[in-house]
């Protein structure tokens, strides 16, 4: 007699449709191999298992049992039970089945591969299942481009951190969203991604638990969620969820990123980002195209008179970086790195002299609702404290060890301590330039200009400078208070 192989497959969607469920293929494969004198080998079931590939239990046990010829055909109710791709139903059908001398037969179809119909049939049909699977893929594509183009994010198994998923949509997560925009400062301020890992590690913890690797800081300055915009297939939309940080901050530290990223990929030096060496390096925009500008340099003369003289250039007239380029035929200027540095610091020596004229250059601009940072902090210490109390409870009832509750709270206590040293800062920390500010920044402003220390000079002009914009001759500063 010949030996069939009852194969049997179920996709969870499948399981409750008429004519799919596990029972009702079992029933119609049996009565075929009755009708036709077959003894049934055994049932091979997947139950609640994709079509789209064959990497399922009972497909790799019926496969072994095949390739060892304990069966002499495999019968299947519909020819996309065995699958729905193409490609693995022809590989089934001719590199495994009709090697070892096995015919498949599909009795929706009618027609098994013992005969040159059957054979023909089967790779026609093939083409249609996998046809029909596309146009589901395309469907749900569409869907998912519809949820973007209404703001919606897209889902999934990871939730960016600072917000939580609820009913379908982002909502922010006060605690966690305070640990983004501290993120964005420090990288702003020109702290390393590694240091910013590290700093953020030790004082805070998240969904994921804390911030272990620097991938996950990366992954939060490149994603456009956190200036309130959704993407899919490379497209760019408006979020219906609010934004943690500024578009300016955001488009600000991304542009900074790209730039350390990409002169790390064309430069056979590692370099450490924003250990800067020039004064300006970030500050400096191209008013005609809105390229970034940085510094290089030419070498002169020869010998012990050999000099090198770096000047600040438009990154799309330089074109070093393609990444960075805005207009391929921009012809701005470029200028000494001496003459403007030296043009900037006389301009900050002006307001030392005379204060008031911060006074005038000082925004009309409606300010900013501050945020209250020391609020989610406190939230968070209370949080802390209930879950050292649920700990101690959990150990008086005999359900967790000495050992761990010991681990626990102190971990727990370590970081309710920084907080608590944080709601200090946040107090002794203004949240915006205001004239008191820049006003004490000035105060030691022409000591530290003097200097040699190029951190703490640079420190000093980027606190009190958000943008240089140069246009030809033009050179216009943006004040961080006007």
């Amino acid at each position: 007699m010949t030996n069939v192989a009852c194969y049997i497959r179920v996709s969870t969607v499948e399981q409750a449709e008429e004519g799919y469920s596990i029972g009702a293929q079992k029933e119609r494969l049996t009565a075929y191999c009755k009708a036709r004198d077959w003894l049934v080998y055994d049932y091979y079931v997947d139950g609640g298992f994709s079509g789209s590939n064959i990497d399922r239990p009972a497909m790799q046990k019926l496969i072994n049992d095949v390739k060892s010829k304990k069966i002499d055909a495999v019968l299947v109710y519909k020819l996309d039970r065995l699958s729905r791709s193409q490609k693995d139903t022809l590989l089934l059908i001719e590199d495994v089945f009709n090697k070892y001398d096995v015919s498949f037969v599909s009795i929706n179809e009618n027609f098994d591969t013992s005969t040159a119909f059957g054979r023909a049939m089967v790779g026609i049909l093939s083409v249609f299942a996998q046809l029909e699977r596309e146009q589901i893929k395309e469907r749900m594509n569409m869907g998912r481009v519809a949820r973007a183009q209404e703001g919606l994010f897209h889902g999934g198994g990871y939730i960016p951190i600072g917000y939580d998923y609820v009913d379908g949509e982002l909502k922010i997560n006060d605690y966690e969203a305070l640990q983004v925009r501290e993120l964005f400062d420090l990288f702003l301020k020109g702290e390393s991604i590694n240091s910013i890992r590290d700093i953020l590690h030790s004082k805070y913890t998240n969904k994921y638990g804390s911030w272990y690797s620097t991938s996950s800081v990366v992954s939060t300055l490149v994603t456009p969620i956190y200036k309130g915009k959704v993407t899919f297939g490379g497209e760019v939309y408006d979020g219906a969820h609010d934004p943690i940080v500024d578009e300016k901050t955001f488009d600000k530290a991304y542009e900074r990123y790209e730039e350390i990223r990409w002169n790390k990929k064309d430069s056979k030096v590692k370099r450490v980002p924003f250990n800067a060496k020039h004064l300006l390096t970030g500050l400096v925009h191209c008013g005609n195209c809105e390229a970034r500008y940085f510094a290089m340099g030419n070498y002169s003369g020869h010998g012990d008179k050999k000099k090198y003289f770096p000047y600040y250039t438009c990154y799309s007239r330089a074109k070093s970086n393609k990444r960075m380029i805005k207009d391929h035929n921009c012809l701005n200027k470029s200028y000494s790195v001496r003459y403007l540095d030296e043009m900037i610091i006389a301009e900050i020596k002006k307001l030392t002299y005379n204060p008031s004229i911060i006074l005038e250059l000082q925004s009309q601009e409606e300010p900013m609702e501050p945020r209250n940072d020391n609020q989610i902090l406190e939230n968070r210490i209370a949080e802390i404290e209930k879950q050292i109390n649920r700990t101690i409870d959990l150990y008086q009832l005999g359900t967790i060890p000495f050992s761990q509750i010991t681990e626990r709270i102190n971990k727990l206590k370590q970081e309710q301590d920084n907080l608590v040293s944080q709601i200090v800062e946040v107090n002794e920390t203004p949240q915006k330039m205001s004239y008191v500010d820049a006003e004490i920044l000035l105060s030691t402003a022409h000591a530290i200009l003097d200097s040699d220390d190029l951190k703490k000079k640079r420190e000093l002009v980027h606190s009190l400078i958000d943008k240089i914009v140069l246009i030809g001759e033009d050179i216009e500063i943006r004040w961080a208070f006007a």
